[in-house]
């Protein structure tokens, strides 16, 4: 299944993006899809924990972790498949950032999911990354 993506660009350092990213408590501040996030670990390769949205609780796990760079946030939220989100930041042209998440459907009825929902999703991505892009350029304010 390909990656569904959506971008956003900023004038927040790569810096300022994760270090907000990558404390999981402040996604109910910015994240309009998120209502809280407890990880069972730090910010880790590995490191499992629950998200809680409109629909429930979603155990997650967060893999390939790159500090300062990219992770992916793994959940199953429909039988027999497995939701990865994929988000990435990086220096842009003049001292910009370039802020991507990407979602891709896996498992035994992902490229079905994937196909019937994939786009819808990724279209609520650039709300987030909005909010995101926001709150780290009011913190360099």
């Amino acid at each position: 299944m390909a990656v569904e993506e959506r971008s956003v660009e900023t004038k927040a350092s790569p810096q300022a993006i994760w270090k907000i990213w990558s404390d999981t408590s402040t996604w109910p501040q910015w994240n309009p899809d998120v209502q809280s996030m407890k990880l069972n670990g730090p910010f880790a390769s590995g490191t499992t924990g629950t998200m809680t949205n409109k629909q429930g609780a979603h155990e997650i796990q967060l893999e390939d972790v790159v500090p300062g760079q990219s992770f992916r946030l793994e959940t199953s939220v429909i039988p027999l498949t497995r939701f990865s989100f994929e988000c990435r930041v990086a220096g842009g042209a003049a001292g910009t950032s370039v802020v991507s998440q990407g979602i891709r459907v896996k498992g035994p009825l992902g490229a079905i999911v994937g196909g019937m929902m994939g786009k819808q999703i990724a279209n609520s991505f650039p709300a987030l990354l909005q909010g995101l892009a926001r709150k780290a350029e009011a913190s360099q304010a």
